[in-house]
């Protein structure tokens, strides 16, 4: 079974979003004058308890809050090394 990615940016000043995403992934933008860290926050809080979430980011307050709603946080540059983009 395939992992689920959404990938979350944030959104001030996008004019368009891509109709189409490469091999599955969901691109989100943030709505102008929301971070896309609480687009994170939300987004994980909102999964089903016990589901498993894995969140890749380097900021302390968004790996404090989605442990907090029982995700795993790992840092941006693990993520980046499975991608191969050392």
């Amino acid at each position: 079974m395939g992992a689920e990615v959404t990938v979350v940016f944030d959104g001030a000043g996008v004019t368009s979003v891509p109709a189409a995403n490469p091999r599955g992934v969901r691109v989100l933008f943030s709505e102008p004058g929301v971070l896309a860290d609480d687009v994170i926050r939300d987004l994980v809080a909102a999964e089903p308890h016990g589901r498993p979430v894995i969140v890749a980011t380097s900021d302390r307050e968004v790996v404090t809050a989605v442990r907090r709603s029982g995700a795993h946080a790992v840092a941006s540059d693990m993520l980046l090394t499975r991608l191969g983009r050392t």
